[in-house]
């Protein structure tokens, strides 16, 4: 075989975190065979047709959840490990930088929901809930396309690609909506981590947000006896069922369970929620958006990176017994984790910044002195 497509195999097997060389042959095998599917406009929309039917419709019950999950086994349970073992030391104590905005980590749970109700099922696998979550979660931004408030929010950030783009090249179009779709499900949904120390090899362990935000429980299970593989399976943890059951205007009226066009991304209880129940899980994170909290008005990112990195030095020089990575982590790094933190609080309308002005002022929206206080009763409990 050319040495130049070994090479590109190798590095696509390290780039992808492949088992070995035949996985990225399968893989690419796989695409290819996907990307057969959406060569003419005819396909595409027959296969769109089938989803929608297929697909998550925008109800819960959540009396039916309450009852299918009274009683949950704590059997064969995944430990959650640390952000820096499950990536890297720069990212200690923080929501994941891929983990860019929260709409799409409830649209899964609300996909999973559903998934739990329909199969009437404590458990629902891993695989099954990825493919149904990436189905629905393409369904719902076609809906919101076509939608009203399409031009009102900004919501796309972290969902998958709907469709291709027929003004760019084929492969160029099939490649970017293959990465979407990976990204969501692997970054959102969840994954199974490939773990490199060999005296862990035959742990399973989990990544992706629903899971490091404390959102799902997950157990793992023989699948293969043969093979004595192990399949992962899901459910929704006490926050997961909290979290879910708050309402959200902007997907409820995308499938037409209210008719009153949401006046934000997300409700006030859901901004409680993530203050209260999601921020708490993220050490550093929580330290930083506190103070964040502390500004009416921060005017330029350069501020915001400016009080990342004296935070995030002081927190690790406490935390961490090494922090040699600290004497090169990158102005880069930094700039990406801190504006990343920042969105998702403009996310939650929490600050704001008007668009034509790319790096700033961020203002501090009035109603933040609600979970200010918030913050502030939790400490002094």
């Amino acid at each position: 075989m050319n040495s130049d497509i070994l090479a590109q195999i190798k590095a696509i097997q390290n780039n992808e975190n492949l088992k070995d060389e035949q996985e990225v042959i399968i893989r690419a095998i796989q695409n290819y065979s996907k990307k057969t599917n959406f060569d003419s406009p005819q396909q595409q929309n027959s296969f769109e047709d089938e989803i929608s039917n297929t697909t998550f419709d925008g109800h819960i019950e959540m009396e039916k959840i309450r009852n299918t999950l009274q009683h949950v086994a704590s059997e064969n349970l995944i430990k959650k490990l640390p952000q820096h073992e499950i990536y890297k030391m720069p990212d200690a104590g923080m929501i994941h930088r891929f983990h860019t905005k929260i709409l799409p980590v409830k649209f899964s749970l609300m996909c999973l929901s559903k998934m739990i109700i329909e199969q009437e099922s404590t458990w629902i696998d891993l695989n099954e809930f990825k493919d149904y979550a990436l189905n629905s979660a393409k369904f719902f931004i076609k809906k919101f396309d076509s939608s009203s408030i399409q031009n009102k929010f900004k919501i796309y950030t972290g969902f998958p690609i709907s469709k291709l783009n027929n003004s760019k090249s084929d492969n160029y179009s099939y490649l970017s909506y293959a990465r979407s779709s990976k990204r969501f499900t692997e970054q959102f949904v969840g994954r199974k981590l490939r773990i490199k120390d060999p005296q862990k090899e035959l742990d399973v362990q989990m990544g992706g947000a629903l899971f490091e935000m404390g959102l799902i429980k997950a157990k793992s299970e023989i699948g293969d006896e043969l093979h004595n593989s192990k399949k992962i399976y899901v459910t929704l943890s006490e926050n997961g069922k909290e979290f879910v059951s708050y309402k959200n205007e902007l997907i409820d009226f995308i499938y037409n369970v209210q008719a009153n066009q949401p006046s934000s991304i997300f409700s006030q209880q859901e901004r409680e929620f993530y203050f209260k129940k999601i921020l708490p899980e993220f050490e550093f994170e929580h330290i930083f958006v506190k103070l964040l909290l502390e500004h009416k008005q921060i005017e330029h990112t350069s501020k915001i990176r400016d009080l990342f990195k004296k935070e995030f030095f002081t927190f690790c020089e406490n935390k961490f017994d090494d922090v040699k990575f600290l004497n090169t982590l990158q102005e880069e790094a930094v700039r990406i984790r801190s504006n990343t933190i920042m969105g998702r609080l403009m996310e939650f309308g929490i600050f704001t910044k008007e668009p034509k002005f790319k790096s700033g002022p961020y203002t501090r929206n009035h109603f933040v002195h609600d979970l200010s206080d918030l913050r502030e009763n939790e400490r002094e409990n």
